[in-house]
């Protein structure tokens, strides 16, 4: 049995967060329902949700201001150190934030970088907020990224670790303490130069980056098998090019960390 989980953009159109077939009578009669050979709903064919789910997608992204922009967000828990053991602290000398830089996933951000060049921004995000209750009062209050860190993968490319006190400011990136300064996001995403964009609409903007994640984690070993698996749950609906670059990037998603957005 194949479960189509949709993704945030299709989960809009449908109201439901993922599909799947059974005719598993112990599952039904979960539900409410028995039978003995007949199931008690037929079904809909996979092929005709995703030719809805193209149209509707295409009329949606199409309609929607010109594409310019693919970000790539690593986002980072950090902790909140407050006692004067903590190993940085002598460079802060005072509250301060800390996430760790893992080999094989920076590895991923440093390769993308490279190839990507200016192209997409890929960026390390954490936020500077300790407890809850003002995490869910900066998303209420949309200061979800004035209160975050931002720093390029390239930026930490030598080092394990990255330290800051507040948002909008700069870094210490250890092991050699290095001062790495914050990047203003929104006016990073204005600088992008455009002028590679050839696509002449949404949709094809969307596919053309499909491709070239694709193209770039077939050549990257030690992600390269496992993403061309999970792609070819889904070739059967491979000609659906819109949907199916939703569904290429979720698997890169479920499979990298990485999360994909896209800015106009």
């Amino acid at each position: 049995n194949v479960i189509f989980p949709l993704g945030q953009v299709q989960e809009g159109f449908t109201g439901f967060d993922s599909s799947s077939y059974s005719n598993n009578r112990k599952l039904w009669r979960l539900f409410g329902y028995t039978f003995l050979f007949i199931p008690p709903f037929h079904g809909v064919d996979f092929h005709d949700i995703a030719n809805i789910l193209e149209n509707e997608l295409k009329i949606y992204i199409d309609n929607l201001p010109k594409l310019k922009a693919n970000i790539l967000f690593q986002y980072k828990r950090p902790e909140y150190l407050i006692n004067s053991t903590a190993k940085e602290w002598p460079y802060w000398n005072q509250e301060y934030y800390r996430y760790d830089i893992y080999k094989e996933q920076h590895d991923l951000l440093i390769y993308l970088s490279d190839k990507f060049h200016k192209d997409v921004l890929i960026l390390y995000a954490s936020p500077a907020i300790n407890n809850i209750n003002n995490l869910i009062d900066a998303y209420k209050n949309k200061k979800t990224i004035k209160l975050s860190n931002f720093k390029k993968a390239t930026d930490l490319r030598s080092h394990k670790r990255n330290t800051y006190n507040v948002a909008g400011t700069y870094s210490l990136a250890f092991s050699e303490p290095t001062k790495i300064d914050n990047i203003n996001l929104l006016e990073m995403i204005n600088t992008i130069n455009a002028e590679y964009i050839k696509d002449d609409n949404n949709t094809n903007f969307i596919i053309s980056f499909r491709n070239r994640i694709t193209s770039l984690i077939k050549e990257y070993e030690p992600l390269s098998n496992e993403l061309i698996f999970l792609n070819d749950m889904y070739k059967d609906i491979s000609k659906y090019n819109l949907l199916y670059s939703f569904i290429t990037m979720n698997n890169f998603t479920n499979l990298t960390g990485l999360q994909w957005l896209t800015t106009f």
